[in-house]
């Protein structure tokens, strides 16, 4: 039997009849005789509210109507989105169709796009009145059900956890990551990361992680980029790395050893003598992008970020190339040039966040991070701004940030994270899941920035998910010490927090991992380990 899902509130609408009627569960089969139809008379329309961000189609059961019979739909990841129109504030039909007008036949069973969203507008078209049984929508989510859990004694921070979870599983599609599901339904090397380094804390191995990679090489023969960007080619290494530790699938990995060797030559050609890098494209981060708009500081820390990446991709092949037992030499040669330059963040957390990762920074690096809080937090470098302050000491800050920057969206009605939000949007701004006021601020409509203005900001985007891994691998303290989880460190960093509780998927079975805070603060951890899993300390 096919899910479907119903809608939970009607947000607002006119000129309409028992709209209430749509909130009922009924047979999903039109029939001659149906004695709960919501009518929507010429000129009106009806919000529906699904109750949270969905991957699916919108699937319409009518009835007999009358006149043109047409309905505009529109699909809105906000409300205020749901009630635009294309142009308006950056609403478009980029990737999908979200706002289109359609013919309704009688006893009428219709599906429409597949989007993502969470708020759907039936607008009747011209002079047409049209009877309706069900409005619902059809899922198109990942069916496996979490292996990886976190639960922790702040209640704030397990709802940001599920949050960035449900994020990074609407992304799982078409066998794919992608990057959001609304407008970015792509595969983006870089952005991956972060929803790679998720899928291994929630599912272990799933096959959308060796198809995203292996689409992207085959997108991107050498000596092309993969997206267009050197950097992205950089972090298809650190993936591979990164999804290999999880889940050491040798034969995976020998398939890509020739395209490896082949990327790090090409990468080795613009790596200079002095450790500076000749790459003719630099990106790190949205926020953080330097484009010609005379911000030294933003320019400067571009290149920095870029040259951190640099060594951690590096030294990540290094590491794949031990495993497959191959010459080390051109990695060793390659790291050697790169040491031989310094550099110094002067803005960005993203930046210090990634240098810090990578091994090249340090102190001053956390401390910016931590300054200022969660204003200049990243959805997309989330895990490396969290993590490398915690590695310098700054738990409490970090799990503060977390909370701060990702509880903002929770409390503007986020039922998954977004493509990118600053702590400053929250201002006398209203939520996303109520209509606009005109004395708050659209914080869908009037705010992004780069190729996300407006409405084509996308409200569902897995590379925010970098908090999953955060909270499992730092502040439960999970470390894989030897690839496909054979040896697990655990070193617990709890900060505030007094009690811990962490289901962890390996190919062996579920790690379960319990850490609780003493009077002395000291701390008692119990796990229930799978054979084939080593613990150390």
């Amino acid at each position: 039997m096919q899910i479907v899902i119903y809608p939970k509130k009607i947000i607002d609408g006119r000129n309409f009849v028992n709209a209430k009627n749509l909130l009922k569960q009924k047979s999903m089969q039109i029939g001659l005789n149906e004695p709960e139809l919501t009518t929507i008379e010429n000129g009106g329309y009806v919000v529906l509210d699904f109750g949270k961000e969905i991957c699916g189609s919108f699937r319409l059961l009518a009835h007999v109507g009358s006149g043109d019979r047409k309905v505009r739909i529109v699909y809105g990841e906000s409300v205020s989105e749901a009630l635009s129109k294309i142009g308006e504030k950056g609403a478009t039909n980029d990737h999908i169709v979200r706002d289109g007008e359609y013919y309704i036949p009688d006893y009428s069973d219709t599906t429409f796009t597949n989007s993502g969203f969470r708020f759907v507008t039936i607008q009747t078209v011209g002079n047409s009145v049209i009877k309706i049984k069900n409005a619902v929508v059809t899922p198109t989510v990942y069916k496996k059900a979490y292996k990886g859990k976190f639960v922790c004694d702040d209640k704030r921070i397990n709802k940001i956890f599920q949050t960035a979870a449900w994020t990074l599983k609407l992304c799982l599609q078409n066998g794919m990551v992608w990057d959001g599901i609304k407008r970015d339904r792509l595969v983006w090397i870089g952005d991956m990361n972060p929803e790679t380094l998720s899928a291994n804390c929630l599912f272990g191995e799933i096959p959308h992680i060796e198809n995203s990679l292996t689409f992207a090489k085959e997108q991107s023969p050498l000596p092309l980029w993969m997206n267009n960007f050197p950097t992205y080619s950089l972090w298809w290494i650190v993936n591979l790395r990164d999804y290999y530790f999880q889940n050491k699938n040798i034969g995976y990995l020998i398939e890509q050893k020739e395209y490896l060797q082949g990327l790090l030559k090409q990468v080795s050609s613009l790596i200079r003598d002095d450790g500076t890098c000749a790459f003719d494209f630099i990106f790190i981060d949205w926020p953080s992008h330097y484009v010609g708009d005379g911000d030294e500081q933003k320019r400067l820390d571009e290149i920095a970020g870029t040259h951190a990446l640099t060594v951690y991709a590096v030294d990540c092949a290094r590491q794949i190339l031990q495993i497959l037992g191959e010459d080390v030499a051109l990695c060793e040669d390659m790291l050697a040039r790169l040491r031989k330059k310094t550099y110094k963040t002067l803005k960005f957390k993203q930046i210090a966040g990634i240098r810090i990762i990578s091994g090249e920074g340090a102190e001053d690096d956390a401390k910016l991070i931590v300054d200022g809080g969660a204003k200049g937090m990243s959805t997309f470098m989330s895990y490396f701004i969290l993590k490398g302050a915690s590695k310098c000491g700054y738990v409490n800050e970090s799990l503060d940030m977390m909370k701060d920057y990702y509880g903002a969206m929770l409390d503007l009605g986020a039922t998954s994270f977004w493509e990118d939000f600053d702590i400053s949007w929250a201002e006398n701004a209203g939520r996303i899941d109520r209509k606009p006021s005109k004395n708050k601020k659209d914080v869908h409509g009037d705010y992004g920035a780069f190729c996300y203005l407006g409405f084509r900001h996308s409200l569902c985007h897995g590379w925010s998910s970098g908090v999953v891994p955060f909270l499992m691998g730092v502040i439960a303290g999970i470390e894989i010490v030897k690839p496909g989880c054979e040896e697990i460190r655990i070193k617990p960093n709890l900060g505030y927090l007094n009690h811990v509780k962490v289901d962890y998927p390996t190919p062996f079975g579920i790690l379960k991992v319990e850490h609780t805070k003493n009077a002395d603060g000291s701390i008692t951890t119990t796990t229930k380990v799978p054979n084939g899993v080593k613990i150390v300390r």
